[in-house]
């Protein structure tokens, strides 16, 4: 099985999610010497927002659209038998479709980036590296990755390219067939903790759990279940930013009122306190040895202070070998 048969979703301030991991995550390595290039292709689509009790928002917040388009270029390289390493970058081009955009220090004219056109940016570098402790009877690969924004984008924004925020990331991934059950099935699973950087006091860390279910139909045609599932510790439970209401920081004592909304209202969208459940599809065909291509789509079924999406994916990933690898 080619481990880097996958899709990608950017986390985005239009997002604020990921649907299906990247290389970084994988338990299976390429062998010394190999690698893999992806390029992928995401249509990223999100119509409103959940609240922090997981209900649509009522009015206009509740139905506005936001229209994403992403192109994800990652590497990654089996250093040893053991260790590999991963860099990924994306670009985004998005555009908010509604009729409430975020205002500029939340009262005067609407941000750039929610003017009604598309912007685009490159968005976070995402360098990894993983270390496998076992193979069989299932692959065991922690890992640990690094996020870095590429340069300093708006994030405050329906439309904002990303959240501009630094996190260090610790997980594990394990996997492996199941042909014991039926033959061609397999099961890959991860679990990470985030520790992003921390903004006014508050560090929106993060915990996350994605599972793949997969089964080859044929040596070169395979099928996926997707599941992902996020919940951020701490961070803003926003309400709103009025003289007569105000947000709630989950899991602190501090309130956002008076002289603090402004600077909270300007950081809202990288500290809110975004949790989700999704679900998803992908099918995967080996063209020959060393070019796959690939179709992802997901959905989130459950959301708290997010904007619910919808998510698909094409790309194509390319396998290289260099002198360093051995014969075979």
């Amino acid at each position: 099985m080619n481990a880097a048969r996958r899709g990608f979703i950017i986390p985005t301030a239009l997002i604020a999610l990921g649907l299906a991991r990247a290389a970084s995550a994988q338990a299976f390595l390429p062998p010394v010497g190999e690698g893999n290039i992806t390029l992928s292709y995401q249509n990223l689509f999100a119509r409103g927002h959940y609240d922090l009790n997981g209900d649509r928002m009522a009015g206009d917040s509740g139905h506005d659209p936001t229209q994403g388009h992403a192109i994800v270029m990652e590497a990654e390289y089996g250093l040893t038998q053991r260790v590999a390493l991963s860099a990924s970058l994306p670009y985004i081009r998005s555009r908010y479709e509604g009729t409430h955009p975020h205002q500029v220090m939340g009262v005067g004219p609407p941000q750039e980036w929610d003017n009604g056109e598309y912007h685009g940016t490159f968005q976070d570098f995402r360098i990894g590296a993983r270390y496998n402790v076992a193979a069989r009877p299932f692959a065991i690969t922690p890992s640990f990755d690094v996020i870095i924004p590429s340069h300093h984008y708006p994030s405050t924004a329906h439309a904002a390219p990303g959240k501009d925020l630094r996190a260090y990331i610790v997980g594990g991934a394990v996997g492996g067939f199941l042909d014991g059950f039926l033959p061609g099935l397999y099961v890959h699973s991860q679990v990470s903790y985030a520790w992003a950087q921390q903004v006014l006091d508050i560090r929106p860390n993060r915990s996350r759990i994605d599972a793949d279910l997969g089964y080859f139909i044929t040596p070169r045609l395979s099928v996926r279940f997707l599941e992902s599932y996020l919940v951020t510790h701490h961070g803003i439970d926003l309400i709103s930013f009025t003289p007569m209401t105000q947000g709630i920081i989950h899991g602190t004592d501090i309130s956002i009122d008076g002289p603090a909304q402004r600077e909270y209202r300007t950081n809202h969208d990288r500290l809110q306190r975004s949790n989700y459940l999704t679900f998803g599809g992908a099918v995967d065909f080996a063209l020959n040895d060393s070019v796959d291509v690939f179709v992802d789509a997901a959905k989130m079924v459950w959301g708290e202070s997010v904007h619910p999406l919808r998510a698909i994916s094409v790309g194509v990933n390319t396998h290289f070998v260099t002198r360093r690898a051995a014969r075979r």
